[in-house]
């Protein structure tokens, strides 16, 4: 069994991806574990991200989260890759989604995102 990263099967789990914390968790470590193709990752995050429907981007959200506050201790390679997309996906969700979509937006400038500031200025 191979254990090298596959873009097709990484697709194939983020299509069972659910708001679950394990579910979230699992392909987190999943993808940090593959940190060496984390522009790959990004990238087909990304793509998945501005197809989905509202629900499916809150977890997403949440996954890509997970992914950049526990990839730290390996570099900072996701962080730089998902903040080239994130600000977008956060627009896109707090614009078009309702409620509940906006305030997991908010949740996560003012818990998270606020923390990476600097690396974008």
């Amino acid at each position: 069994m191979s254990t090298g990263f596959s873009a097709e099967i990484f697709v194939q789990k983020l299509a069972k991806l659910n708001i679950a914390q394990q579910s979230i968790e699992t392909l987190s470590h999943w993808c940090i574990f593959h940190h060496r193709c984390c522009q790959e990752v990004v990238d087909i995050w990304n793509k998945d991200f501005h197809s989905a429907p509202q629900e499916r981007k809150i977890s997403l959200l949440y996954l890509a989260n997970d992914i950049m506050q526990n990839s730290k201790k390996d570099g900072m390679r996701y962080i730089h890759e998902f903040l080239k997309v994130i600000a977008a996906a956060l627009d896109d969700l707090f614009t078009n989604g309702d409620d509940f979509g906006r305030n997991v937006v908010k949740r996560l400038v003012r818990e998270t995102y606020s923390c990476f500031y600097y690396l974008i200025l």
